[in-house]
């Protein structure tokens, strides 16, 4: 008897389940005396997999993967029952001694089946291999590089790539190669170890694949962390390491030391923390900053100066770090740790002379730059200067901030200040070449000019005026409700499917729950009654279904 799961699943997540089963992701199969189940199936990680089975009779089960939590039962679960549909291994089903059967047959009958096996599934043949590795012919980097090139092309589609349902082939075929790096490790043939997962995450960038899951970025982890146990395997002089520090860093003047869900830069950490190397290092990073200098954006680039700063510490060169931040100062962020360490040596004027050279309306990063004046401005009691930036961050680099016009008020008393703000809002609504609305809302609320603020608004449909409400209903509810009722009448007649109908019944029912809106609530209705009910019954039908207490209002 097979166990009967199918119904409780939906078909894609069988569709995925049967297909991890096939590509032989279960395992640590475990029965109780009760039938109970665990396992574990390899997917973006390893998912631990319990069912509770009575009579062939699936009852429940659950898993450790993320969408067993928010969904139910999943392609992990899936994919265990299939296995033990195919294996037969329930308790009900076992009426033998496995361990004493194989005892029994003959070594030659059990060599002949095991050959006969091997040859034609690779599955199988694959886990031969990785378990009893010592006695196979060692494999070359190109042996490696075809195997795992081929590997991955079995997972694309008629158009060469790996769609999203197919990622899990991708997941566990490049698996099979994770898992015999660990066995190499394990018999501390690190350099073959090694050969594999600098062959692994190579292919990550060429590999096409909807990458959606995260499944490179999972496979690189899982490469990384080998590459990690190796390193604690190694002495601190052994070739190996090198090997390891080169390719790092080679990575590092080729820009993708951080790229495609491959984070190397936790390895040159631990060699630069451990004090291993620090001049190959030193110049492979230097490299790669000159490399990219005439690149507008390297995000890599504060992270290696970082690291250069942090190694010329170490080697008690602690006066270079001025004069690195300085010669790569012509990225954002470096500039910006740049002006900190010359504040922080009490050099604020040459931090004033370059942030002021920076300052261009057409550049984004002026605002942080004018800020940052602001800030030494301050500090230093320079109010003229500090009062003269704070308009021009105002009006050009982070135009019409909220925050930025309560500091300009602070610079005024009570008596200066409404002459003042008067302006400001006259320079904002002359301003023909920027949209302010939003802007003077905003102000208008700081200043509780809640007349002004209705002007501003009124003018605009229900979705809008309903982020002011608040400050409004208060003086012009009759107002602001007329304003609605026009707001819902039109989209009424704009409405043509399901969803707009339930829109404007939703505009409805927010009305009603505004006090003393009960009249305006039925003329709205009255009119969409007599316009559109008799001819829209999903109008009608999406009303209903929206508001409660409809017919106490018709």
């Amino acid at each position: 008897m097979k166990i009967n799961f199918e119904s409780e699943f939906l078909e894609h997540i069988l569709s995925r389940g049967y297909e991890y089963y096939l590509n032989d992701a279960v395992s640590n199969v475990k029965i109780d005396e009760d039938n109970m189940i665990s396992a574990t199936v390899i997917g973006n990680s390893n998912y631990e997999v319990n069912l509770e089975i009575e009579d062939d009779i699936f009852l429940d089960g659950d898993c450790t993967c993320p969408y067993y939590k928010s969904n139910g039962y999943c392609k992990h679960m899936a994919a265990v029952l299939y296995y033990l549909n195919e294996h037969k291994i329930l308790k009900s089903n076992n009426n033998y001694d496995l361990q004493n059967i194989v005892n029994k047959i003959p070594k030659k009958d059990l060599r002949r089946f095991l050959y006969n096996s091997l040859r034609y599934d690779s599955n199988l043949l694959n886990k031969f291999r990785i378990e009893f590795n010592n006695y196979f012919p060692k494999l070359s980097k190109k042996n490696y590089q075809n195997k795992i090139q081929n590997a991955i092309l079995s997972c694309y589609n008629r158009q060469g790539y790996i769609t999203y349902d197919n990622t899990s082939s991708y997941t566990y075929a490049m698996h099979v190669f994770i898992r015999e790096a660990e066995k190499l490790v394990d018999d501390k043939d690190y350099e073959t170890a090694f050969t594999i997962c600098t062959i692994l995450l190579d292919s990550i960038p060429n590999t096409s694949i909807d990458d959606s899951d995260g499944s490179t970025g999972e496979v690189a982890e899982s490469v990384i962390a080998i590459i990690f146990d190796i390193i604690e395997k190694l002495d601190y002089d052994n070739a190996i390491l090198k090997n390891i520090l080169d390719y790092v860093t080679n990575e590092a003047k080729t820009e993708y030391l951080y790229n495609y869900g491959i984070d190397l830069k936790p390895i040159l950490e631990w060699f630069i923390d451990n004090e291993l190397y620090l001049n190959d290092i030193k110049s492979s990073l230097l490299a790669a900053l000159d490399n990219s200098k005439d690149k507008k954006y390297f995000y890599k680039r504060e992270h290696y100066v970082k690291y250069l700063i942090q190694i010329n510490e170490l080697q008690g060169n602690k006066n270079e770090k001025i004069k690195i931040l300085e010669k790569y100062s012509y990225d954002h962020n470096v500039f910006l740790r740049y002006i900190e360490e010359l504040i922080k040596n009490k050099n604020s004027n040459l931090a004033i002379k370059l942030l002021n050279e920076r300052l261009d309306e057409k550049n984004y990063n002026s605002r942080v730059y004018a800020n940052t004046l602001a800030d030494i401005y301050l500090k230093n009691k320079m109010m003229d200067e500090y009062t003269d930036i704070l308009y021009k961050i105002f009006y050009k680099y982070d135009k019409y901030s909220l925050d930025d016009y309560r500091k300009i008020k602070k610079l005024y008393s009570t008596k200066d200040w409404d002459l003042e703000r008067n302006k400001i809002l006259e320079n904002i609504k002359n301003d023909k070449d920027y949209y302010y609305s939003d802007s003077l809302n905003k102000i208008y609320i700081e200043e509780k000019m809640y007349d002004e603020l209705f002007l501003n608004v009124c003018n605009y449909k229900m979705n809008y005026i309903k982020e002011y409400e608040k400050y409004l209903l208060p003086k012009y509810q009759k107002e602001i409700l007329d304003i609605y009722k026009r707001s819902c009448l039109n989209d009424a007649k704009l409405a043509n499917s399901r969803s707009r109908y339930r829109e404007v019944a939703s505009e409805v029912n927010y009305i009603m729950h505004i006090d003393n809106s009960d009249e305006i609530v039925k003329s709205i209705l009255k009119e969409i009654k007599e316009e559109y009910f008799r001819n829209r019954p999903a109008m009608l039908d999406e009303f209903e279904k929206t508001i409660k207490n409809l017919y106490e209002y018709l």
